[in-house]
């Protein structure tokens, strides 16, 4: 099984709340690295196939704490500006995306919390299901917060099947 480059990724040239990538061949297995560089408190959601119906369902932990849920979603939460930090968030998402299957994903990331070895940095993890049973072949993450995304900011695939 080799993984190969997927789809354009895409790095933003200025801030923007948007960073989509279009042209995601039909593979049974994606990682979705994930690089936002915060101006301004972030909120990040993830959709696929540019479908925001209520077929997202999730379940996650933020620093280790309790779970938490959320059914019937329009999208899958990535970030959720818990901290009220502004600071560069990293993810890695492995999604299964056999057709005629629901998707379904897992993701662990981290946010830089304040600079320097004196601050522990934040931590996330989410198992996620899309409803759809078709491959997808679009990713958008999305910003709904006061601030952006900025330069440089990078979403990138892989996949394999």
């Amino acid at each position: 099984m080799a993984w190969s480059k997927n789809g354009t990724p895409e790095t933003l040239g200025s801030s923007g709340d948007v960073m989509t990538i279009l042209d995601l061949s039909a593979h049974n297995f994606h990682i979705i690295l994930t690089n936002t560089i915060a101006s301004g408190a972030l909120s990040t959601q993830a959709t696929f196939d540019n479908d925001s119906g209520t077929k997202y369902a999730y379940r996650n932990s933020w620093a280790g704490g309790a779970d938490g849920t959320g059914v019937s979603k329009g999208n899958v939460q990535q970030w959720d500006g818990n901290n009220g930090s502004s600071t560069p968030q990293f993810v890695v998402s492995y999604l299964c995306n056999i057709d005629g299957e629901e998707v379904l994903g897992m993701y662990w990331g981290i946010d830089q919390n304040t600079a320097g070895a004196g601050t522990a940095p934040y931590r996330r993890e989410t198992v996620y299901k899309f409803t759809d049973t078709t491959q997808i072949t679009r990713i958008d993450l999305n910003n709904s917060d006061s601030g952006s995304f900025d330069t440089d900011s990078n979403l990138s695939v892989i996949g394999s099947d």
